[in-house]
């Protein structure tokens, strides 16, 4: 294995057992090429931070952006580090929601199809990573505005819970903790409310839909 295993394939081996990642952390800063690198089982550097279970988000999201096509990758064994971080990291663990909102949705780098981001340590999102095509099978109108910004309407919902509860613009910035803001369930994707569904979400909320809002 030694051949192909880098100073940061190993680096992470430690922080596995030691349960310290500042090594980590450094290397990929210093030589981010490691993480283009495979050893001979398969695995990136971001496989092993996955497999640890126990990697810091600050790690995923580095390693992610050193090298974004590992998160595509399969191991020998027909992993890739989404499935692996869903199969380690425990539900228990307050770093699981994110590991996966960021393994799931954080794609660097600006296209035309981003979603414009707010702060530097919001998620870098698009909408085919982060949107699908099919609602929620029950959706539930918490409230007419996003609960976050409380200004503008909530057309976002949540899945698998349901709640529409997020602007459009909010969406960077809060699920980058992978968190439903309501219920705090994990967010797999969302849904953005289409034509009459957003009418239909206002009423329930017993609000009118304001003019400068599209519903087509």
């Amino acid at each position: 294995m030694g051949l192909t295993q880098t100073k940061l394939h190993f680096a992470i081996i430690r922080g596995t057992l030691e349960g310290e990642w500042y090594y980590s952390v450094r290397r990929v800063e210093k030589a981010p090429y490691e993480a283009t690198i495979a050893n001979p089982c398969g695995d990136y550097p971001l496989h092993l931070a996955c497999y640890s279970g126990n990697a810091p988000p600050s790690l995923i999201r580095a390693l992610i952006d050193a090298y974004p096509d590992a998160l595509l990758k399969n191991n020998n064994k027909g992993r890739d580090p989404l499935e692996l971080a869903a199969k380690n990291y425990s539900f228990a663990d307050p770093k699981r929601a994110q590991v996966l909102a960021l393994l799931r949705w954080h794609r660097p780098g600006n296209s035309s199809t981003a979603i414009a981001q707010q702060h530097s340590g919001d998620l870098q999102c698009n909408s085919n990573n982060i949107f699908c095509d099919e609602p929620p099978e029950h959706m539930y109108s918490c409230s007419a505005q996003c609960v976050v910004c409380l200004e503008e309407v909530a057309t976002i919902a949540m899945k698998p819970c349901g709640h529409i509860c997020l602007c459009l613009a909010c969406v960077p910035t809060t699920m980058k903790s992978g968190l439903c803001p309501v219920d705090r369930c994990e967010v797999r994707e969302l849904y953005q409310l289409q034509g009459d569904q957003i009418n239909i979400h206002m009423s329930m909320c017993g609000s009118d839909l304001p003019q400068n809002v599209p519903v087509s």
